[in-house]
């Protein structure tokens, strides 16, 4: 969207409003796994010397995490021994070790958030960035949600299955009617007369042009050959997420369990800022009832499909952001962002290079990745 432009609702991006801020409202969207790379090593570094307020509350929750597991012999790592090691290992992709690790990041990008500029209006999440839009929106402290994410990492890693990668738009972004009805006809394939039942597959994420599958482990490889291979960018698909279970699916009932057991004391609380979750729904502060919010994100999310689609479709439609702001660590929310911004026609977007161009002359998807785009909505050093 050019300066010039005229948002949705009639609004100009950075002018000012009626109550006299010129802060520009923005829709905040945390990572969930795949996010934390080699790249990425060292990210927390800011946590060493955190000054006080909430990055102080911070950098304790991380200290406390660490000393338990330390103390506890733990054979996951600490999240300031994984983002300090000087060489990125396969095992560091393990849930129980990055996921604490990605939720820390997170939440450290958006206190770095210059509130002078940006009104956050609403804040989402994809997969596991639903539990730390919780805790940026102030349902759960930064300790209790550090306990959140490592239980449910390491009690959907005992689960099983598995995800498969595909896309539905081609190489402009755009819908692809013939890879949307391969991955229909391949989940409404039914297994060969006497076939294990755990052949049994489903949608875990929607995600922008992308529809992420579960399997059981039996019934990975058949779903994998009933779909075509097809090229998009660099890559070949049908594409294994290695490490990653079958997440939002009916497999993980018994993490589901655990984290209601064992997650029940965390102290719930309504959300001080509207909330986005894996269905598009939200959740408004004061009226957000605490203990549905709980029933949601242990039970709900868990073993039901997460549409990350319908988040930022309710994102744009409902809070007409000025923009809208990914969190990393990484960029891996971009493309999807995009790709959803374009199947809606947001202010005239149609396909990869008419956002890309909109991007180079004013972005409205600002991922703090990006140095260039995360100066216009962070802190001045």
């Amino acid at each position: 969207m050019s300066r010039t432009e005229e948002a949705p609702d009639g609004r100009r991006p950075g002018v000012e409003r009626p109550n006299g801020s010129t802060r520009e409202r923005v829709v905040v969207l945390c990572p969930g796994r795949g996010s934390y790379g080699a790249n990425d090593l060292g990210s927390l570094a800011a946590l060493d010397e955190p000054g006080t307020g909430a990055l102080r509350e911070l950098s304790d929750a991380v200290s406390s995490f660490d000393s338990q597991r330390s103390h506890d012999g733990s054979r996951w790592l600490g999240v300031r021994e994984l983002d300090g090691a000087w060489n990125f290992r396969s095992r560091f992709l393990r849930g129980p070790n990055i996921a604490p690790v990605i939720f820390a990041c997170t939440a450290q990008d958006y206190l770095g958030l210059d509130r002078e500029r940006v009104d956050v209006v609403a804040i989402g999440g994809n997969s596991m960035g639903w539990y730390t839009a919780l805790c940026c929106a102030g349902v759960l402290d930064a300790g209790a949600t550090m306990r959140l994410v490592a239980t449910m990492a390491e009690a959907t890693e005992d689960c099983g299955g598995a995800q498969v990668v595909y896309p539905t738009v081609g190489e402009d972004w755009r819908d692809d009617p013939e890879r949307t009805a391969a991955v229909e006809a391949a989940l409404g394939r039914r297994a060969e007369p006497g076939a294990s039942p755990g052949l049994s597959r489903g949608d875990s994420i929607r995600f922008g042009g992308f529809r992420v599958l579960w399997s059981s482990a039996e019934g990975r490889a058949a779903l994998i050959g009933s779909l075509p291979t097809v090229t998009l960018g660099s890559n070949d698909y049908p594409l294994r997420l290695a490490g990653n279970a079958a997440f939002h699916s009916p497999i993980m009932h018994p993490a589901a369990s655990l984290g209601l057991k064992e997650l029940s004391e965390l102290p719930w609380r309504s959300p001080e800022v509207p909330l986005i979750d894996g269905r598009g729904v939200q959740w408004r502060p004061r009226i957000a009832d605490p203990d549905e919010l709980y029933d949601y994100t242990l039970s709900t999310q868990v073993t039901e499909p997460f549409d990350f689609t319908a988040v930022v479709r309710t994102a744009i439609r409902e809070y007409a952001p000025d923009r809208l702001v990914l969190l990393g660590p990484g960029d891996s929310l971009g493309v999807a962002v995009a790709q959803v911004l374009i199947e809606e026609g947001w202010v005239g977007l149609d396909s990869r290079e008419v956002f890309r161009e909109r991007q180079r002359q004013n972005p409205f998807v600002i991922s703090l990745a990006r140095p260039e785009q995360a100066a216009r909505v962070t802190k001045e050093e």
